[in-house]
């Protein structure tokens, strides 16, 4: 769906170029994780959201696909004690009630609270087959399961259907796990009032929970991953839609519904600024945000019509910029088509990954550091062992430790075939 299949719109070629610096790739690629290395994909297949790290070094995902049902799976990978083997564990197979009432095809990355509890959202199943959200926890033997919401519960879909990114609340941002008790928010892919997707609330009420939607997307369509500010609004973007037809940034506040359209994509000819924003948005200590969108930019050496992506800022005084163009180096060694946003590490720098091109051309991580203007490093390419052993087509952001290693998903290649891994990555 929405990061399997990224929309390319009909664009000229596009001429600019950006800052790159290559070479300095980090050698310490680890595939933790081949996915389908069991008959029939039991263990899981094509991972397309990002991870969740417990206080132990737990590492907790997704996968769309695979698993005893073929609808989808909840894994654990478990290290041993030097960290050199991670052991996968099946936490829950989804479709294992009639009509898939638990879900399917998870899209969406987890979330952790406190307690060890895990939170997520499925795009498919639940009670109506328009995407559920659950609830999981452990328990003596094993974890136990829960839907919190289904969606579609009218025939108009009201509240919204496919939920396809991850939940989010407040003080996600800054790191701390979701505290089980105050609101959790999240996007739909379609549904609502205009059929072009909706944000909602979930709500604890002690007995149960409580779901509300908050806004109905009515100019732009397709909401992506969500955040909430320090003022507590709600920071997105939709895929498409919009004043240009190439997708928007805004701002929500919860206690009302009012949207505020913060920047229109594709408003420079060509989609020079990018299109199709798309992944995790990222707020530094100054309230500059910072995202990627898929398509559109100014790559000197992009070939496709659609433009090969950009990461852009939106600074705290409100001005857009392009920070940097994918593929501007000679037949994209720089990556292209980032569809998963960025984190920061602790240095300041930019990290995230691309879902093609590098050089093997697989797609990469990357790095992205301020000095006088923004200069990207490139470190590491996936497909660059033999038949992509090493991963290729990630479509998910990394996530960093406290020894500044990376851990991350692709969603294809791996050592079973094209089926994706779980990777880190050491400096």
């Amino acid at each position: 769906m929405r990061r399997q299949i990224l929309f390319r719109i009909l664009f000229v070629t596009l001429t600019a170029a950006s800052g790159f610096v290559a070479g300095n790739a980090w050698a310490g690629l680890k595939t933790l994780h081949s996915f389908c290395n069991t008959s029939n994909c039991t263990d899981g297949n094509n991972p397309l959201a990002g991870l969740v790290m417990d206080a132990s070094g737990n590492l907790y995902g997704t996968t769309e696909q695979g698993g005893k049902f073929n609808s989808g799976l909840v894994f654990k990978l478990i290290p041993n004690a030097n960290k050199t083997k991670y052991t996968e564990h099946i936490l829950k197979n989804f479709c294992a009630k009639p009509s898939c009432t638990d879900g399917s095809f998870p899209e969406a990355g987890l979330i952790i609270d406190s307690n060890g509890a895990l939170y997520g959202a499925t795009g498919g199943g639940g009670k109506f087959g328009a995407g559920a959200v659950f609830k999981m926890h452990p328990v003596t033997n094993g974890w136990a399961y829960g839907v919190i919401h289904s969606f579609c519960h009218d025939a108009s879909c009201s509240d919204g259907s496919s939920p396809e990114t991850e939940l989010t609340y407040s003080g996600q941002a800054s790191g701390q796990p979701y505290d089980g008790t105050s609101p959790l928010f999240g996007a739909t892919f379609l549904g609502g009032s205009s059929n072009r997707g909706e944000v909602y609330k979930l709500t604890p009420n002690g007995s149960g929970w409580t779901f509300h939607v908050i806004h109905s997307f009515s100019s732009g369509f397709h909401g992506g991953e969500l955040f909430v500010d320090p003022a507590g609004n709600l920071i997105g973007t939709t895929l498409l839609g919009g004043a240009n037809s190439g997708g928007e940034l805004f701002s929500l506040a919860p206690s009302t519904g009012t949207e505020a359209t913060l920047y229109n994509f594709c408003a420079k000819a060509n989609c020079a600024d990018g299109a199709q924003p798309i992944g995790r948005l990222l707020m530094d200590d100054k309230g500059n945000l910072f995202g990627t969108a898929s398509v559109g930019g100014a790559g000197a050496h992009c070939v496709s019509v659609s433009g090969c992506g950009v990461a852009y800022e939106f600074t705290s005084a409100g001005k857009y910029k392009v920070i940097y163009n994918f593929c501007s180096r000679a037949s994209c060694k720089d990556g292209e088509v980032p569809s998963a946003g960025m984190i920061m590490d602790a240095i300041g720098d930019l990290v995230g990954t691309t879902y093609e091109g590098g050089t093997g051309p697989g797609g990469s991580v990357f790095s992205l550091h301020h000095g006088t203007t923004w200069m990207e490093t490139v470190l590491y390419n996936f497909c660059s062992q033999l038949n992509c052993t090493d991963g290729a087509g990630p479509v998910a952001p990394v996530i960093v430790d406290s020894g500044g290693n990376l851990y991350g998903t692709d969603a294809a290649g791996g050592a079973n075939g094209d089926f994706g891994t779980v990777f880190r990555l050491k400096p």
